[in-house]
């Protein structure tokens, strides 16, 4: 326990040092405009970000398959609908090896997604959103338990930040708590989450997320993982027009993930192509 507390604060540190550092420099620019698309995701963590009442969103995401024997790209498909200006549902299912040659293995349940948010962005104050998440990524976990290779999300809660730097830029600061259900018996500890998304110009948008990784556990050992040696990652996104958008993400690209606990053998960093599209109806 105090290993764990020492380093959560040597994290909590650096982190709310940067939170100031951008808020004192955004303060001299003007604040984001209230009419500014946030983002709804990083890359697998939520924001704070939501989709306006009669619009949804179909995402299409292609992955490498989490299980050896299957030669596939895993590929998984979600809509999203806005039911009113603060609360979205969604449902999502796919699996493992469908692009490609080879066996096939579905998901072993659909995903499903409802997400409120509580309160609106002020100059001073984050939006806030919390939900509940029921969909993984990564394809399906082929050691170590019954779900999958990044866990889903669960409850969350969910704050979002955005500025507006020199007049023509966008800079969202975004931070997550979640509890996830899966590998509930060995896992009792929450997560978190922390990253950014800078817009470049109208079309390029870069995001950095970071997992703390907080409920990754060895199933032979008390111990939990250190969330100095959590999951990073990048994501480049390109929209071709306000309702659609290309995303290329590098995720774990520090090499954390393990792939047996045993032999600490490293599952490596993976590439994945994400689609969207939003339109209203």
């Amino acid at each position: 326990m105090r290993y764990r507390k020492r380093y959560l604060h040597l994290l909590i540190i650096p982190v709310s040092l940067l939170f100031f550092w951008i808020s004192t420099v955004a303060q001299e620019e003007e604040p984001a405009e209230e009419g500014m698309i946030q983002p709804r995701r990083l890359i697998d963590a939520h924001t704070a970000g939501i989709l306006p009442r009669a619009h949804f969103d179909f995402e299409t995401r292609i992955y490498p398959s989490g299980d050896e024997d299957i030669s596939g790209c895993g590929l998984l498909m979600s809509v999203t609908v806005g039911i009113t200006d603060r609360l979205n549902i969604g449902v999502s299912y796919g699996g493992d090896g469908i692009v490609g040659r080879g066996r096939v293995k579905g998901n072993p349940y659909p995903g499903a997604l409802i997400k409120y948010r509580i309160f609106e962005e002020s100059y001073f104050i984050p939006g806030i959103a919390i939900g509940y998440d029921h969909q993984g990524y990564g394809g399906i976990e082929p050691e170590n338990y019954t779900g999958y290779v990044y866990k889903s999300q669960g409850l969350f809660l969910a704050l979002s930040k955005n500025y507006l730097l020199f007049r023509k830029m966008q800079l969202g600061l975004h931070g997550a708590v979640n509890f996830t259900w899966e590998d509930i018996r060995n896992v009792k500890w929450p997560n978190c989450y922390v990253g950014l998304d800078f817009g470049i110009n109208e079309e390029l948008a870069i995001a950095f997320e970071y997992d703390c990784a907080l409920n990754q556990k060895d199933r032979g050992s008390d111990h939990y993982a250190n969330p100095l040696k959590g999951i990073f990652n990048i994501g480049i996104r390109w929209a071709f027009v306000p309702t659609f958008y290309i995303e290329l993400d590098a995720k774990d690209i520090f090499l954390q993930k393990l792939a047996d606990y045993v032999t600490e053998e490293r599952m490596g960093w993976s590439r994945e192509l994400k689609i969207v599209y939003v339109t209203s109806f």
